[in-house]
């Protein structure tokens, strides 16, 4: 965490000439943050949510004349402007979160950050939820607006970075903000606003920008270590920074920065009930467990554990008779006890044998093994008098590891469905003539069928990810003979992202069949095979992906003439950039070997490359002291063959200083990602034939459906779809900043954002498709198509069954959200006894009014105060409030803040999975979404209350202390959600955790 004395250095201030106005939302001149004396801890606001554009400016000294050094003077990087005016004012929302706003608040990175926010909405990428399937594990990143990841734009230095290689959903590009480094961040600027007029595509729903620090001087260390309340959940971070050269004096300055941070793992095992476990008839649900016999004497989800159960083959399909262990002798040893009970497809009146265990508790995972690196390298100088030259490069890794599926079983089929195990059976003799030791039926000459757990191939996921940034800045004045000087601006960006996803303990289906037919695997003692037996059969898998990203950009800003309000300012500029994704299929089909294919491992890929080029301009008119407007637009050329113009307007009207009216008026647009364009995805349903004349191919002796026509797991392939349209947004905000009183500030802004155009899968029903195909139908329209399963083993000559139902992205009909942002500022001394105490306290909430997603055929789904969207964004719901207020209280060299968090409650109802009008009907929706666990209509809403204490103790050290969930609030039940085990991820994640522990010291040499 960064030290209290190194925060000082970042007060946010106007210009030298200007006294700094107490309230921290302004609505008239641009901020500056200066890097400079230190000043008194207290002068930074907790978290500024502020009506104008933020301006980072590098300045001499206050004892140097402006005259000495005007470069520094000029030279601003803006936040949602091309303009380098300091004194502009802008109409847009800007959330301003400071160095010393992390440090009291405790916030330990940059990412928890945004997830922190009011306005982050469905649809966020927590790091929780890549040990819970998420197809881009080992990432994070923010969804303002609940306009998931890929519509916020996320920035460093007003520059673009790649995305990170694995898309969200198999779907969306991002960028991942866990490789950034928090110690050499200024802060971070969050405009809560359309952004495409500046930046082009992707700020629909509005523009992260993590800005860095100009300068260093000396040396900054921390050490920082931490644990739960339970003595897990460890935490360490290191950082270290040297500086030299200061711009004001010696006309240059290089630091250079490393950052270590390593979060470790936490398993369902660790904490409390019913997390851990699988059983919930504790709170009224059923008995998930594996194989656990029922009140009615049969055994629920037979047969899945380590502990090998046989039966002799009698059939293509295996056997009819009663389910026993192989080897009695050992019974089911730490996976539970023996039960017995009727087994499913077995002889009437048969009593099979089977093993409890405990899956969740045994396998699941909360949060991954994170672990990051961080390196920079950070050069300014000051060329000359009028001129500034930045460079940097960044190198970082991060490695995320988790489990991410139970155990495979001996019965396993490939994600594509071509190939499987089902009817392996254990042969009489091995290939060396001997009777099968694993085979009880040897001796009778009989096959034996074969279920098990492959309990010591636990299938984990390892995501290494390696960014390298390089970026360049050549800024400054150039004199003009009329107006105002131009200002220009030349930058120039290069980043790569390269990942190795490593799969471990996913066997493939030659590798089960060589443990049947071979012997190589000892069903009987599986703690006697070798690592070497285990890797035969699932053999490690690595993945190598690629994402690239470089930008080249030019600007020039003027001021024109003086207009009755101020400088009449224009800008104009021009960018090229290139952009690629190179993301294989990790689970390629190979024709000639189906069996080499991975049980569990999806097979999506992406890829894609383009060129993009960009012209844009903006003008500020300071009509009068009381209204201004600021006018921009920006037109994009795609090499794909798309192109868009996106304008933007923004209105402050001032009528006496206490009140200002804002609002802006934009369009703009998200290109297609390129797994939307040039990819794949496989996901499953559970589908039920229901044809009888197609079912009556596929019956058993006994005239009941065989297995092949009885429920199983539907695939559905999403592809890329080339002919897709961007998707157009329309935005609006409008709001009012009211300052009763010097020391508080009031902000009101409604929102609105529209998209058209909006992309996703096509939303044909898969059991329709499937129902028309089992009836002869095959024929389903544009872009969708059936490739069928393999032939039932049973019944070869049956019709086959369809086993993937193949769709593409489509331009679907418009997503339209609204609702209200509200904020209060208030900086004071405390009064009487307390003078010394100085005050400092900010409360931020969103309330999301509607979230309406338009089909093609103009229905709607309406998803505000619910859990969907269901499919497109986790299930992790939209609540309709999220809010969080922080004081701190300083005096001399302490400050203690404590920060309150709140989110609403939502109903267990999603109108993308339950269906349309199921809002209504709650009960009904509920029963379809907890199927195992109790009946659940509404999660509770969620509090967090965080603690944190810094004391300086002198000019070089300080220390503090962090407390999470001081109050020990427990996460809310939500059985509904699939993003985590019975609570949301999204929300309530230090619920889970319950009480956690942060202590640090920084020094300054």
């Amino acid at each position: 965490m960064l030290s209290p004395a190194f925060a000082q250095s970042t007060a946010t201030q106007t210009d030298t000439n200007r006294k700094p106005h107490p309230a921290t939302t302004r609505s008239v001149k641009k901020t500056a943050t200066v890097t400079g004396p230190a000043a008194p801890v207290t002068a930074a606001p907790v978290i500024s949510t502020r009506s104008d554009k933020t301006a980072t400016i590098s300045r001499a000294k206050a004892a140097t004349s402006m005259e000495a050094a005007p470069a520094q003077a000029e030279t601003v990087t803006v936040t949602g402007s091309i303009l380098r005016d300091p004194n502009l004012t802008s109409a847009s929302p800007v959330t301003e979160i400071t160095r010393a706003d992390l440090q009291r608040r405790g916030i330990k990175n940059v990412t928890d950050a945004l997830q922190a926010l009011s306005a982050n909405g469905a649809g966020n990428l927590t790091n929780a939820f890549s040990s819970n399937g998420a197809f881009a594990g080992g990432a994070s990143a923010p969804s303002l607006r609940g306009m998931s990841t890929d519509s916020t734009l996320v920035l460093m230095d007003g520059q673009r970075l790649s995305y990170y290689p694995l898309s969200d959903d198999g779907e969306r590009n991002f960028v991942d903000t866990n490789w950034m480094p928090q110690s050499i961040m200024e802060k971070i600027d969050v405009m809560q606003d359309g952004g495409s007029a500046t930046y082009g595509a992707d700020a629909v729903a509005g523009v992260v920008n993590y800005i860095t620090r100009k300068q260093i001087k000396g040396f900054e260390g921390n050490a920082e270590g931490g644990l739960s309340q339970r003595g897990d959940s460890g935490h360490q971070r290191l950082y270290a920074t040297y500086g030299h050269g200061d711009l004001a004096q010696d006309g240059y300055n290089f630091y250079v920065n490393s950052e270590y941070q390593q979060d470790d793992a936490l398993y369902n095992r660790q904490v409390g009930y019913p997390y851990n476990n699988g059983n919930l008839t504790g709170i009224g649900g059923t008995n998930g467990n594996t194989n656990v016999a029922g009140a009615d004497g049969t055994i629920a989800n037979f047969g899945q554990t380590p502990v090998a159960l046989v039966r002799p083959v009698t059939n293509a399909t295996g056997g009819t008779g009663p389910w026993q262990l192989l080897n009695q002798s050992a019974g089911c040893g730490k996976y539970g006890s023996v039960v017995s009970g009727y087994a499913s497809g077995t002889t009437a009146g048969s009593t099979s044998q089977a093993c409890t265990q405990n899956a969740t508790g045994d396998y699941s995972q909360i949060s991954p093994d994170l672990r990051r690196i961080n390196a920079t390298a950070h050069f300014t100088a000051n060329v000359t008098n009028r001129s500034q030259f930045t460079a940097m490069f960044n190198y970082s890794q991060v490695q995320s590891s988790s489990i991410s599926h139970n155990p495979y079983t001996t019965r396993s089929s490939t994600q594509s469905l071509l190939a499987n195990t089902r009817t392996t059976f254990l042969p009489v003799y091995l290939p060396n003539g001997q009777l099968n030791p694993n085979n009880p039926f040897a001796a009778q000459g009989q096959e034996a069928q074969i279920y098990n757990m492959f309990g010591g191939l636990v299938p984990t996921q390892t995501q290494f990810s390696q960014n390298f940034r390089g970026s360049a800045r050549y800024s400054g004045t150039a004199a003009s003979h009329w107006g105002s000087d131009w200002k220009y601006d030349v930058n120039f960006v290069g980043m790569n992202t390269t990942l190795e996803n490593t799969y471990t303990g996913y066997p493939t289906i030659n590798g089960i069949n060589n443990a049947i037919l071979n012997g190589t695997y000892n069903f009987v003692d599986p703690s006697e095979n070798s690592a070497a037996v285990l890797n035969s059969i699932a053999p490690k898998n690595t993945m190598h992906a690629l994402s690239q990203e470089y930008s080249g950009d030019m600007s020039a800003s003027k001021g024109i003439l003086k207009l009755p309000g101020g400088m009449w300012d224009i800008a104009i500029g021009g960018n090229i950039r290139y952009e690629a994704l190179n993301d294989p299929n990790a689970n390629p089909v190979n024709q000639s070997d189906l069996g080499a294919q991975y049980a569990g491992i999806n097979p999506f890929n992406a890829k894609g490359s383009r060129w993009v080029e960009s012209g844009y301009f903006e003008t500020y008119l300071p009509f009068v002291k009381m209204l201004d407007a600021d006018i921009s637009g920006r037109y994009d050329n795609y090499s794909e063959g798309m192109h868009h113009f996106s304008p933007k307007v923004g209105v402050n009207f001032k009528p006496v200083k206490q009140f200002t009216l804002r609002g802006t008026f934009s369009k703009g647009f998200r290109v297609p990602s390129f797994a939307e364009t040039g990819g794949s995805n496989v996901g499953y349903t559970t589908y039920t034939p229901t044809d009888t004349a197609w079912i009556s191919q596929h019956l058993n002796a006994n005239g009941t459906p065989d297995t092949y026509a009885q429920s199983y797991s539907l695939g559905v392939n999403t592809s890329g779809n080339s002919s897709l349209k961007p998707e157009i947004s329309t935005n609006f905000t409008g709001g009012a900043i009211i300052r009763p009183l010097d020391w508080l500030s009031l902000t009101f802004d409604y929102y609105y954002i529209k998209k058209t155009n909006y992309i996703a899968p096509n939303p044909v029903s898969p059991a329709t498709v499937a129902a028309a195909y089992l009836a002869g139908q095959r024929d389903f329209g544009s872009g969708i198509s059936v490739t069928p399963d393999i032939s039932d083993a049973q019944n070869p000559a049956g019709a086959l069954r369809p086993g993937l139902i193949n769709v593409g992205y489509i331009n679907t009909n418009k997503l339209v959200t609204d609702g209200v942002d509200m904020a209060i500022d208030a900086s004071h001394r405390l009064p009487g006894a307390l003078h010394d105490v100085r005050w400092y306290s900010r409360g931020t909430a969103t309330y999301v009014h509607s979230f309406n997603l338009t089909l093609p055929d103009g229905s709607v789904q309406s998803y505000a105060g619910t859990i969907g969207p269901y499919q497109a964004v986790s299930a992790s719901g939209t609540p309709r409030w999220k809010a969080s207020w922080a004081n701190t209280f300083a005096y001399r060299g302490l400050s203690v803040t404590p920060t309150v968090y709140y989110t609403s409650g939502y109903k267990t109802v999603a109108e993308d999975y339950t269906g349309a009008g199921s809002r209504q009907g709650c009960a009904a929706a509920s029963q379809i979404l907890n199927s195992y666990a109790p009946f659940q209509c509404h999660v509770k809403n969620f509090w967090d209350v965080d603690l944190t204490v810094n004391y300086q103790i002198n000019k070089r050290w300080s220390i503090y202390a962090n407390v999470y969930n001081l109050l020990g609030f427990r996460a809310p039940y939500d059985f509904a959600t699939y993003g985590s085990y019975l609570y949301n991820s999204s929300w309530a994640q230090k619920g889970l955790v319950l009480r956690s522990f942060q202590f640090g010291l920084n020094v300054t040499l």
